[in-house]
């Protein structure tokens, strides 16, 4: 109704207003005041009704009309508050139930058929749980609530204790956990608590902390994480068995979608896979419950929002927590791995012969780490860093020599084994300056853990038994011709530490063949395990079985035996028939009894 409208009787041109009209109660009036009219037909009934009373007198026809235009005002204008008062008291008197159930009453019981009237009752305590929640002035209810939630972290706290001690350990990486599981539980909290009738605990980002749990750790952290985080939303949610399965599947998919990324763009195929898995939930959940496809498909937009969010929350909050819990992902281990890494750039130019060393290394530890199923991308990069010292003092070092003289032929065995150990010392600072993680930074004194540097003490035992000062062999300490260590404390420096000895002992042999490069590992290996530079790193018989037949494998390839060719023979000499002399021109003849002429020069 706009703000012209009037109210008008059929019969006359007289207006009357609504309220008067009712207040005289005859129906006909009633009648004619229900009916209402805006301006453009009050205009139109008075022409018409004009022209029927004054037919042929034009004057009075004109006057008539211009008065009765004038005074033509409205008597009933529209009123918001009155409109939306007279709505809210209209959806007021529409039951909100149509039966009731009394207190201890029995819904259904087993084995009994299900009705149209039990289905009700049924889906009417669900949805009251939904509203409600775990919230209740119910002391017992609260404790429960709170005895569900800590079972289930407990769970996830026991997972780490026995089979990744080194989260468990860590500070650092337990509060980062705590952090996520936090973050999902106050999403569940807020999406109960807000007043709203759409589906947005939906837009619970569990998919995003299963990403983040997978990526900063591996994929069985990030699983079970994701199975231990749906069942914590679902307790705070009130038991809401339809979000913990949708966020289970959805998780988890995402889980498997970057358990192999190679760069941070990769997070953003995770979209189909979330979306998949939400979509087989409530899909399946739906026609379980027989919900109205309107309710699904609201469901399947909000679970498409959480798709999208939780690929950019993921990318955004790595980098944070990256740089705040001092944290190595594989992603920042493949940005360390490019060539363009000053570092590396300066192990190149400075020491080419150590680069090539540790590029050789490299392939060799990564084959191994794939074997036992270690960190390989964790192995590569250790070992580009490992001898990264080494560019202080370059040409002390064998392979950065050029020439046959060693500047260690005028130092002494302790002088040339103090600054062969200084490159562990050198590496460790030069990796700090430029901002190692502290996961690469291990490999550079765990490769040779206490080892000893047995040229040099050897050299040195030699020229104390040749002098003639027999105090000399008393003072020689083993221990000031050992590297400084720690030994090796995870499966990847063992690793590092094997393949380092491996890769300089087969370039001293002359012919390696399949059988020799075999032996060479074979002792080298033992000779670490009998040295017990193994016994701190949980490298097991069976792996250094798998790490030995890897590093044959590499090698073998890289000193395969070439097949001699032989020499292609050369083709016989055809040797040509000499040409007859030709006899001499007619003009070149002497005639008769003259002298041929001299042709070696002219007189």
């Amino acid at each position: 109704i706009d703000l012209t409208q009037v109210v008008i009787p059929t019969d006359n041109l007289k207006l009357v207003p609504a309220e008067i009209a009712l207040r005289r109660g005859t129906s006909e009036e009633i009648q004619n005041v229900a009916r209402l009219y805006d301006h453009n037909d009050v205009v139109g009934l008075l022409e018409t009704r004009l022209l029927q009373h004054y037919r042929t007198n034009n004057d009075s026809l004109s006057l008539s009309y211009k008065i009765a235009v004038v005074h033509a005002m409205p008597n009933v204008r529209f009123s918001e508050a009155a409109t939306v008062q007279a709505m809210t008291t209209a959806i007021d008197a529409i039951p909100r139930t149509i039966g009731y159930v009394q207190e201890n009453e029995r819904v259904v019981s087993k084995h009994e058929r299900i009705t149209a009237e039990t289905r009700l009752k049924l889906e009417s305590l669900r949805r009251i749980k939904a509203e409600r929640g775990p919230a209740s002035d119910n002391v017992f209810q609260l404790i429960g609530t709170t005895l569900h939630v800590t079972i289930v972290i407990v769970l996830y706290g026991i997972y780490l204790y026995l089979f990744r001690k080194r989260i468990f350990t860590n500070n650092r990486k337990l509060a980062l956990i705590a952090l996520l599981i936090l973050m999902e539980g106050s999403f569940a909290y807020l999406s109960r608590e807000l007043d709203v009738t759409t589906p947005i605990e939906y837009l619970i980002a569990v998919p995003a902390a299963a990403m983040l749990l997978t990526i900063i750790f591996d994929s069985r952290v990030g699983f079970y994480g994701t199975v231990i985080i749906a069942f914590v939303v679902a307790g705070i949610r009130g038991n809401d068995y339809s979000i913990a399965l949708a966020s289970m599947v959805a998780g988890a998919l995402s889980v498997y979608s970057v358990r192999d990324m190679k760069n941070r763009t990769q997070l953003f195929r995770s979209l189909g896979f979330i979306f998949t898995g939400y979509a087989t939930a409530i899909i399946a959940l739906g026609m379980e419950r027989y919900e109205p496809a309107s309710v699904i498909i609201e469901q399947l937009t909000f679970a498409l929002a959480n798709a999208v969010v939780s690929p950019v929350l993921t990318y955004g909050l790595l980098i944070f927590l990256e740089r705040v819990f001092k944290v190595t992902t594989d992603l920042t281990l493949m940005e360390l791995a490019h060539f363009n890494h000053p570092l590396l750039r300066m192990l190149a130019e400075k020491t080419p012969g150590t680069y090539h060393h540790s590029m050789s290394i490299a392939s060799l530890a990564e084959a191994a780490a794939a074997s036992v199923g270690a960190n390989e991308v964790l192995v590569r990069v250790g070992a580009y860093f490992h001898d990264i010292g080494k560019v202080e003092k370059p040409t002390y070092f064998v392979e950065n020599q050029k020439g046959s003289r060693s500047r260690h032929d005028k130092l002494s065995p302790r002088m040339s084994s103090l600054i062969i150990a200084a490159h562990v010392k050198d590496g460790i600072a030069l990796g700090r300056e430029y901002k190692l993680p502290e996961e690469v930074i291990d490999f550079i004194p765990m490769h040779h853990g206490t080892t000893r540097i047995d040229y040099f003490y050897n050299k040195a035992l030699k020229l104390a038994e040749s002098s003639e000062d027999e105090t000399k062999l008393d003072e020689i300490n083993e221990q000031d011709y050992r590297y400084p260590g720690p030994k090796p404390q995870t499966r990847e420096t063992g690793i590092m530490m094997l393949a380092d000895a491996v890769e300089a002992a087969v370039r001293t042999i002359e012919e390696p063949t399949p059988q020799r490069l075999a032996d060479a590992i074979d002792e080298l290996v033992k000779r670490r395990l009998d040295e017990g530079e193994l016994d701190e790193c949980p490298l097991t018989l069976s792996d250094l079985t798998k790490v030995k037949a890897a590093f044959l494998g590499v090698l073998v390839g890289i000193y395969h035996t070439r097949v001699k060719y032989p020499e292609a023979a050369k083709p016989p000499r055809i040797r040509k028939p000499r040409p007859k002399p030709l006899p001499p021109a007619p003009e070149e003849m002497s005639p008769p009894g003259v002298p041929t002429p001299d042709r070696g020069g002219e007189q």
